[in-house]
């Protein structure tokens, strides 16, 4: 269709694979740097406020005496750090941090001692602590220190610009072996990939040179055991695909075998008609030859029903109910039962909800049709329903000449026709039966009749479907 996009692929499982992987080891590499950078980020900044508060208190200390004596002289407005009120040691440790540190001291609520760096004057926090101050250029991290004793406040602070690159030094200095890793990583991912995809591409060889005939068990001791559920999920598969091979032979060789003789007889038949020259007798061997072609349009009929059921396996039909597929099979094989005075008897009231409903229709018309095929005129042919240990079970009992014990498993066998089978029957109802019975999980039994009379009880147990989970 014009104007459809093909869909991409991969051009092989290994780029594919190494893809995958190498995503995943780059997100590896980004979350390391980022867990890096912030517990860097934490662990300065616990480390910095650690020595503000430690700055306050030494700062306090250091100009203790010099508070003093400026309240005494009465120095007038704040002193600096370069005024002579501090001693020369005591300046030179200040402007060691004059570039990215401050510091103010307040008394009586006026400030008397302060550094020419910082954030615009404004009164201190009234609690003890840290606060963020945003100066003309810079953003500042402040710590507050509050003394009663003599109404001293001590604020001292830095920039926090200087953390960030901190910071990101550390980070910086994280993240270059991480960096150099993606390549090497990237190397010994390939590497081993390639490694432990070439046993996948020897498999991948050995199975393409099989032919389609050749569907004989992988061995797994070649392979490493990694692949060993792979190479036994094959096995099963090439099993699935011999038995599926080996049944549609032995059903082509069987349906061949069978028809083979209607259809001589069909032709005999035929070429008796066209050399016949009595009216009467050709009209009869017309008739015989219309039952011929009726047998061998059901037989063909019964091999394409086989031929369809395992199909029904897939199909995601809606559940059926029981009853209503029987009474529809009855209500179709009345007229057959009719012409051969053959009564019809029903019993089970209420809903039997099983499988496929196609399937519930082939178990009962098949089942009903060839006791019909077998009871005798002027017999019953029962169909009971009923509900036991959470089954469905459908029965159905004849008068007819019955199986013997011996014979029951046999007659579920494809074309199996025992001594008491019906003239006309093909050999194939009861294993369209027991067909649909597997496909549905249930079972087929052949018994005596309970009240130890002649003839045949068929049942057929069916499990009840579970309900659908939320």
């Amino acid at each position: 269709m014009a104007g459809r996009r093909p869909l991409a692929r991969p051009t092989s499982l290994l780029v594919a694979l190494f893809g995958r992987v190498g995503v995943l080891f780059l997100v590896i590499v980004l979350v390391v740097g980022l867990v890096a950078f912030f517990t860097a980020q934490r662990r300065i900044n616990e480390i910095y406020d650690g020595q503000l508060i430690i700055g306050a208190n030494v700062l306090l200390a250091l100009t203790s005496d010099e508070l003093k004596e400026a309240a005494a002289t009465g120095a007038q407005g704040p002193l600096t750090v370069d005024s002579d009120i501090l001693a020369p040691e005591d300046r030179q440790a200040f402007d060691d941090y004059a570039d990215w540190r401050m510091f103010r001291i307040w008394q009586g609520g006026k400030v008397v001692l302060r550094s020419d760096t910082g954030p615009p004057l404004t009164p201190p926090a009234a609690q003890n602590g840290f606060s963020e101050v945003a100066g003309p250029q810079d953003s500042w991290r402040i710590y507050t220190l509050h003394v009663p004793h003599g109404d001293v406040t001590v604020q001292i602070g830095e920039r926090s610009d200087i953390r960030l690159v901190l910071v990101q030094g550390i980070a910086l200095g994280l993240a270059l072996p991480l960096l150099l890793l993606i390549p090497i990583g990237g190397v010994l991912i390939w590497l081993t990939l390639s490694d432990g995809l070439q046993a996948l591409r020897t498999l991948i060889s050995e199975i393409g040179r099989r032919t389609m005939r050749d569907l004989s068990p992988l061995p797994l001791d070649p392979w490493p055991r990694d692949l060993h559920p792979l190479v036994r999920s094959i096995n099963r598969l090439f099993e699935r695909i011999d038995r599926s091979l080996q049944n549609e032979r032995r059903f082509l060789d069987d349906a061949a075998h069978q028809l083979r003789t209607p259809l001589a007889a069909v032709k005999l038949q035929a070429q008796l008609i066209g050399g016949e020259g009595d009216a009467a007798e050709r009209q009869l061997m017309t008739s015989q030859l219309v039952e011929s072609v009726d047998r061998a349009s059901a037989l063909t009929d019964s091999l394409l029903t086989l031929a369809r059921l395992e199909a029904r396996r897939a199909v995601g039909a809606a559940a059926g109910d029981l009853r209503a597929e029987t009474v529809a099979a009855l209500a179709d094989l009345a007229p057959v039962a009719a012409r051969r005075a053959v009564e019809l008897s029903f019993e089970g009231a209420g809903t039997y909800p099983g499988g496929d409903p196609v399937l519930l229709r082939l178990i009962a018309a098949n089942l009903v049709e060839n006791a019909i095929n077998h009871a005798p005129e002027g017999s019953e042919v029962a169909v009971r329903l009923s509900t036991a240990q959470g089954a469905h079970r459908l029965s159905v009992t004849d008068a007819g000449p019955g199986i013997p014990p011996a014979e029951r498993a046999k007659v579920l066998e494809r074309f199996y026709r025992g001594a008491g089978a019906a003239p006309k029957g093909s050999g194939l109802g009861l294993s369209i039966v027991g067909e649909a019975v597997r496909l549905l999980g249930g079972k087929l039994e052949l018994r005596d009749r309970a009240d130890g009379t002649r003839g045949l009880c068929a049942v057929v147990e069916l499990p009840e479907p579970r309900p659908a989970s939320a």
